[in-house]
């Protein structure tokens, strides 16, 4: 990933083993790997079914640990193949988002992520990822890939039917919350960047103009 400059953030924040959900927004089929290797744990993930019949590519993301999921998102067939991986102390990625926002905007949370968490007792790790969508222009170094992890979510100790229910959408809505909060830190920086390089560019031209021979 040195191609790509890709950065990482909030590593501290990063469990070296047992049980663990990342749950990241999406926006582009670079962000699982591209997570992957900012976290130095081997993630499953969940991807489409129709990716699996892709020769080259079924077999590259089955060594990645990817899982078939419908289309239709987090149905409970899917959710079942996370919590036995997590059962098993394992780390897993998730997409609350349910598909990717090409827009760059952060979606809606679904509560799939909120439910894994209090099933398993599995903390939650937020992360927000940029510069996946423009591999093209990372590679030109226009921009740069971005992985920030945010402090973990820890999911509540609940005991009634109506509490699990409740404590689902306060898990996602909490981690949805951080990754907006990350996004934000992420963005400004890249945008502080952006304006200092122009800036630097610009005086380099004015130097250049006004100097003589």
């Amino acid at each position: 990933m040195v191609l790509f400059r890709l950065k990482v953030t909030g590593k501290e924040h990063e469990p070296n083993r047992g049980r663990v959900v990342f749950a990241a927004n999406h926006i582009s089929a670079w962000d699982p790997p591209v997570i992957g290797v900012s976290v130095g744990r081997q993630l499953t993930y969940l991807a489409k079914k129709e990716l699996f019949r892709i020769p080259v590519f079924a077999s590259m993301i089955r060594v990645a640990h990817a899982q078939p999921v419908d289309r239709k998102g987090y149905a409970r067939g899917a959710l079942e193949v996370m919590r036995a991986a997590l059962e098993r102390e394992e780390a897993v990625i998730l997409f609350p988002e349910g598909t990717r926002q090409r827009d760059g905007k952060l979606g809606e949370g679904k509560i799939g992520v909120g439910m894994l968490a209090v099933w398993t007792g599995a903390p939650v790790i937020p992360v927000y990822v940029s510069g996946t969508a423009s591999p093209r222009k990372a590679l030109l170094w226009r921009t740069r890939f971005r992985v920030a992890l945010g402090p973990a979510v820890d999911p509540p100790l609940v005991t009634t039917a109506q509490d699990r229910k409740q404590a689902y959408q306060t898990v996602t809505d909490e981690v949805m919350a951080e990754i907006a909060r990350l996004k934000a830190v992420v963005d400004g920086e890249s945008s502080h960047h952006s304006s200092t390089a122009r800036a630097d560019a610009m005086t380099a031209h004015d130097g250049a103009a006004t100097s003589g021979p």
